[in-house]
């Protein structure tokens, strides 16, 4: 019985589809600004940047794949985001307590057409180098650091594609991946709202400031 009440609440908020009507369904790059790209693969959500517009010292610090095309950042609760599959009674724990949180980093090895053929939703959002800089500063900010000043690694996961970093703050209800997301490109200047807990309302918001390439109806 908790289950088929609990559940229909956690895939709520960690599965919810957005619902931005796409722009554009074809994969149109400018040359003009640098670009990231939100992303949506079940209740993985990401800030994805091409590698090669990614800081070097922080690409070495990261130690990301060197055939990788792109990168994948995530910010997620520490055991629900490493765990394999789904798991309810992680989740339930991950939305309604105070949780240590993770910073997921993954190496793209394949192209930028394929990975965004995986993923439900794909927002393109055009940034100046500064609007760049302002984004990879959020996120190393967001990883805990020892006291040699090194990211610490909590696990590493897809033949070492994937390492989840400990990172600053609780993960709860109203602290999701979504609103790390938020607060990072709020830093970088876009008009949206903050505190944004909801993946339909976090996906709407970059809506109104980028270009949707693909999207779920």
């Amino acid at each position: 019985m908790f289950n088929l009440i609990i559940f229909p609440v956690i895939f709520f908020f960690l599965n919810s589809s957005p619902l931005p009507g796409a722009n554009t369904l074809s994969y149109n790059y400018a040359d003009s600004l640098k670009e990231i790209y939100l992303i949506k693969q079940y209740w993985h959500t990401a800030i994805v940047i091409n590698k090669s517009d990614i800081d070097l010292n922080f690409l070495e610090e990261l130690n990301i794949n060197e055939s990788s095309k792109l990168v994948d950042f995530g910010w997620g609760d520490e055991e629900f985001y490493q765990h394999p599959g789904f798991d309810s009674g992680l989740a339930f724990k991950a939305l309604f307590y105070k949780t240590p949180s993770t910073l997921r980093v993954e190496s793209i090895v394949i192209s930028k057409q394929l990975y965004f053929d995986i993923s439900e939703v794909v927002i393109k959002m055009d940034v100046t180098d500064e609007q760049l800089s302002d984004i990879t500063e959020y996120i190393r900010n967001t990883m805990f650091k020892d006291k040699n000043n090194t990211p610490e690694i909590l696990s590493v996961h897809g033949f070492g594609a994937i390492k989840f970093y400990r990172a600053k703050g609780d993960y709860h209800l109203f602290n999701t991946c979504n609103t790390w997301i938020a607060n990072c490109l709020v830093k970088a200047g876009f008009n949206i709202e903050d505190n944004i807990i909801l993946t339909a309302q976090l996906f709407t918001e970059a809506a109104s400031v980028g270009q949707v390439l693909k999207t779920t109806k």
